[in-house]
């Protein structure tokens, strides 16, 4: 029997893989995409968790995904949610950057780009969230409320109703000097329909909580051909005292009979609705993971 030491896990184990994308859209009189172009360096494989979003799915007339594999030599494995936890972050930021040039409300550019989708969990899920969480209520200086939306397991499937969506709304805080708090997440999914509803709340729960630690504090760096962090005094995990209110809504499921999974779907838009949150409370655009690195000072 071989136990290895976190040590040992940490520096000899296999990794998520490491992932860049680069997007552009066209935006036509009333703001909405005409055009998406993406393009994407990973060194994991495939575009999984990319090619299923709906926005690109037929919602935008006009769409080139282009993806890149770059060997690094470095073990890579299937981390929570592999490909979809990077892909949600690049996609819902940038629909966020659109809204705003576009000049709209987040929640409804999201309503008007998913208005024509087969599926109507999405809409669904958004409308929920945004209702229990109470988006676009008055928020003090340095406060504020980040969404996203975004749907694991659909790419097995040509249901247009297949897979999980899921939607969260952030409530973040963040002190003049950059010390970013989260104070509350709130989730609304479709999964079709619930079999085990304490089972699927645990799934949830933990599934949004591991996204806002791997949105703010997971980092692993190589120095000298070797990983540097060793054990959690480098590598920080959020404690129950940085874990906010957790809210997980059934209102968005839609009853439809394909009893998706639950476990990886809620990571997915966990990170792109606190940062988006962070821009709305600091005016600072986040475009890299995690958090901790970035300045979020404001004045």
């Amino acid at each position: 029997k071989v136990i290895w030491s976190r040590e040992e896990m940490m520096r000899q184990g296999r990794y998520r893989w490491l992932t860049a994308g680069k997007l552009r859209a066209a935006l036509n009189e009333k703001g909405l995409p005409t055009a998406f172009h993406a393009r994407v360096c990973q060194s994991g494989y495939g575009t999984a968790g990319l090619d299923n979003i709906a926005y690109v799915n037929g919602l935008i007339p006009n769409v080139r995904l282009e993806t890149r594999n770059l060997p690094l030599h470095i073990l890579w494995g299937s981390y929570r949610a592999p490909g979809y936890n990077s892909y949600a972050f690049f996609t819902e930021c940038f629909i966020d950057e659109c809204a705003n040039a576009a000049g709209m409300d987040p929640l409804e550019y999201r309503l008007a780009l998913l208005a024509n989708h087969a599926d109507p969990g999405w809409i669904k899920c958004l409308k929920e969230v945004a209702a229990r969480a109470d988006w676009g209520k008055t928020l003090p200086r340095g406060q504020g409320q980040g969404l996203a939306i975004s749907n694991w397991g659909n790419w097995t499937s040509k249901d247009p109703q297949a897979g999980t969506t899921a939607a969260v709304v952030a409530h973040v805080d963040v002190s003049k000097s950059g010390e970013l708090r989260v104070l509350q997440l709130d989730i609304a999914f479709d999964c079709g329909r619930v079999l085990n509803p304490d089972a699927v709340l645990a799934q949830m729960q933990g599934g949004v909580l591991f996204g806002m630690n791997l949105a703010i504090n997971e980092e692993l760096n190589i120095a000298n051909g070797r990983i540097v962090e060793g054990n959690f005094d480098q590598y920080p995990m959020i404690r129950m005292a940085d874990a906010p209110r957790v809210n997980v809504h059934l209102g968005g499921l839609t009853g439809h009979d394909r009893l998706s999974e639950v476990g990886e779907p809620p990571v997915g838009p966990v990170g792109p609705a606190i940062a988006n949150a962070i821009y709305r409370a600091t005016g600072k655009r986040i475009r890299s993971m995690p958090f901790r690195k970035h300045d979020l000072s404001w004045s």
